[in-house]
């Protein structure tokens, strides 16, 4: 085990607030007021390195400052190597370094520990007019989770396997460890299996794609092949060298779901055996690998090879979003439920993965897949990735099986980062970068002793709408530097703070690796608060110190423009009885020029007192109960920042003191997105009183025509009114998404008088 130098800079203050330039968060560390310039070279003992890491470091040193890395005996050398202090943290991930004018030292346990401490170096250099400088410090340093991922899917778009090693690059930049390689789908079969070559053949290209959004209506396709894959030697070769950065790859071969594919290239693993094309639109699909003991012969065939290529121990089988629709109508798949004594068609989904785990664990690797392998019964050895919030998660954890979290509201990566018009088109979701920091893969409610099962989380890529390198870049950063401080830092500072980091060091820090990073970070937003007579408006950024340009319009009328900072609050006031007034902002950054516009209909409830009955989930709860009574319009295509989003079959909004002498109607705002899972309610019933006692409202009036621009007649006074939305509580058969829980998007609540 060999030991190396470092150095470490750090922290100066700025805004108040004490920075480290080191993403993720080191676990501890101090700065001394001492630092160490450079000219033209660093001159370190080479011998003291892992070879490979110090090819590394030569490499990026280059590109960050300039400075050339030259061997130089040890006498000569910058630094120097010692022995590991056995006081040490016994992580084998853990590091160590001590900057001074008279030692500068590096201790660390293993050869990725080294990598580790080479990647935080790199990110203390500062480049001043040329001169280079490290300034003085001491730093001790540990992982908080083994499991730190992020996931691509090379299924929906197809990434080359250059593109996929700058991926894996950009990765390790940021001490990230498991590359989730989603290479089956129903979109695109990606991975050459020998036994089966028509599975490359045949489900490797579809002959179009669809163009725009999923909900579009009608939908376009591009009539064009589309496709790839990798051969097994080019799996190896991204095998080898993810493993070079420490990285880990897991495979995933989706099953019984989301196969379209395979079934494409053999018809026969279906239940209907009928013969389809790769599809070149996305969502969920009826057509499944049929439960028969050929389509799972099949399933450990396909695994024989990929365990030959993939030495992890997890490998991914999926799980997802499989319809029951064929298995309940096949009487191939009944068979097998009769004869194995299963309950339904879950526990059959259980019986098939159960199956692959027995097979898997016979060859010393480990089952993971999608949090839906817990329904009808987990199997005896398998993972679970939660992506459907941290439910799934904490109840395997519960059953003492390994956990990855990854929900939806934190770690989607494909969704919006911020509402501004300049982002691309995303599926939808709304994930700023700041709810991202928010993340915590320990689940809230777990006993402590149970912790030990959650390895870590990740972030997921889902390419429908990424089609390249420079978007799928745009997407992922900065937002994996946010998600990397929950899954290594034992102490990550306040967002503030971590964006100051980012902003003064990381920025110039990703550029000199030319990434095509997001700068939703000083993208405009307005942040809303209830007043006693209406609404404040504050328009600021992450950074604290950005300010703006704001352009005023009503009713189409210039007012003027006014520059503005975050402390500064502009004062929306409700109208008056059966008046409406139109306001629009266009806000300007100072900082990158970037540009944010928001209309607000002021109408008679702008700012009145809501109560809201359950929550919103948190993935679609921008706003809270001001969402609703904001003046704010939800737009399409929806982002998520706009809408409350539900999930239980009944919503209560009570409107207090509304004090309206004659109520003719009340609207409210429905989204309708079926391939996203949002459904119009069934029922909307109104309950109109001059009191606040609801068991005896005064009337009641209800509605089952339910549109997205909805509206019922009151014709009554009326002091406080209580809407009651009846959604669905599953699904129907046939529609996007069947069996699940739909969602119910709701904004916007006016009264007409």
């Amino acid at each position: 085990m060999k030991i190396f130098c470092l150095f470490f800079l750090i922290i100066f203050s700025l805004n108040g607030f004490t920075q480290c330039p080191i993403i993720p968060t080191p676990e501890s560390y101090i700065i001394r007021n001492f630092h160490i310039e450079f000219d033209s070279e660093f001159r370190a003992d080479s011998t003291t390195f892992n070879a490979e890491n110090w090819n590394f470091f030569k490499k990026e040193l280059k590109k960050v400052t300039s400075l050339e890395l030259i061997h130089a005996e040890d006498d000569e050398a910058l630094v120097s190597v010692l022995s590991l202090d056995d006081s040490m943290d016994d992580s084998p991930n853990g590091y160590a370094m001590s900057i001074s004018k008279r030692e500068r030292v590096i201790m660390h346990r293993s050869d990725a520990s080294q990598f580790y401490a080479l990647v935080s170096l790199l990110q203390l250099f500062e480049v001043h007019d040329g001169i280079v400088l490290l300034k003085s410090c001491e730093i001790e340093d540990n992982p908080r989770f083994d499991w730190r991922g992020l996931h691509l899917d090379v299924s929906r778009h197809f990434f080359t396997v250059q593109e996929v090693k700058r991926y894996i690059d950009l990765m390790a930049l940021y001490k990230y460890n498991v590359f989730h390689w989603h290479l089956t789908d129903d979109q695109g079969w990606r991975i050459e299996i020998k036994k089966y070559p028509k599975l490359t053949e045949i489900g490797a290209f579809r002959d179009s794609t669809v163009i725009g959004h999923y909900s579009d209506t009608p939908r376009a396709y591009e009539v064009e092949k589309y496709g790839g894959f990798y051969t097994q030697d080019q799996i190896k070769e991204v095998v080898e060298y993810a493993s070079l950065k420490y990285i880990t790859v897991v495979p995933e071969i989706e099953m019984p779901g989301h196969s379209r594919a395979a079934l494409a290239s053999y018809p026969e693993l279906s239940c209907t055996s009928t013969i389809k094309p790769v599809p070149g639109l996305w969502g969920v699909f009826d057509d499944i690998y049929c439960s028969k003991s050929e389509s799972i012969q099949f399933m450990k065939d396909v695994l024989e090879e990929v365990l030959a290529l993939f030495p992890s121990e997890y490998i991914h089988v999926g799980g997802d979003e499989a319809p029951k629709v064929r298995w309940r109508d096949c009487n191939d798949c009944q068979r097998v439920i009769k004869d194995n004594d299963l309950k339904d068609e879950h526990e059959l989904q259980s019986y098939f993965i159960q199956q692959i785990d027995s097979y898997l664990t016979s060859k010393g690797r480990k089952l993971i897949g999608w949090d839906e392998i817990l329904e009808g019964g987990l199997s005896d050895n398998a993972a679970v990735m939660s992506w459907r919030g941290t439910k799934g998660g904490k109840e395997a954890a519960l059953q003492k099986h390994e956990v990855v979290m990854s929900p939806t509201t934190y770690c989607y990566f494909d969704y919006y980062q911020s509402a501004s018009p300049s982002e691309p088109r995303a599926i939808g979701g709304y994930l700023p970068m700041k709810k991202v920091y928010e993340f915590d893969p320990i689940p809230e409610g777990l006993p402590q002793n149970l912790n030990k099962f959650i390895l870590g989380g990740q972030a997921n890529l889902w390419t429908e709408y990424i089609p390249d390198m420079q978007q799928l870049e745009y997407m992922t950063y900065p937002r994996a530097l946010a998600l990397s401080q929950s899954l290594w830092s034992m102490n990550k500072p306040l967002y503030e703070e971590f964006v100051a980091s980012f902003v003064d060091y990381h920025e110039h820090f990703l550029q000199r690796h030319d990434v095509n990073f997001a700068t939703a970070v000083h993208h405009p937003k307005f942040e809303l608060s209830k007043s006693e007579s209406g609404i404040h408006i504050s328009v600021k950024s992450d950074v604290l110190t950005d300010e703006f340009i704001v352009t005023r319009k009503e009713n189409g009328l210039n007012k003027g423009e006014k520059r503005i900072s975050a402390l500064d609050a502009i004062k929306l006031e409700r109208t008056p009885p059966k008046e409406f007034k139109l306001v629009q902002f266009e806000v300007k950054s100072t900082a990158n020029e970037s540009l944010m516009s928001q209309d607000f209909y002021l109408h008679r409830l702008v700012g009145a007192d809501v109560a809201i009955h359950p929550l919103p989930h948190a993935k679609f709860n921008t706003n809270g109960q001001l969402a609703v009574v904001d003046g704010i319009v939800g737009r399409r295509p929806w982002i998520g920042s706009e809408w409350l989003g539900f999930t239980e079959k009944q919503i209560e909004f009570t409107l207090y003191n509304v004090n309206s002498n004659f109520v003719d109607s009340l609207k409210i705002g429905f989204l309708k997105d079926n391939g996203s899972w949002i459904y119009l309610p069934k029922k909307v019933r109104v309950l109109v009183a001059d009191h606040s006692d609801w068991e005896n409202a005064q009337e009641e009036f209800s509605s089952t025509s339910i549109e997205e621009k909805f509206s019922i007649h009151i014709g009554r006074e009326a002091m406080n009114i209580r809407i009651i939305v009846d959604a669905m509580e599953f699904i129907p058969q046939g529609l996007d998404g069947e069996g699940h829980t739909p969602w119910t998007f709701i904004d916007e609540i006016r009264i007409i008088e």
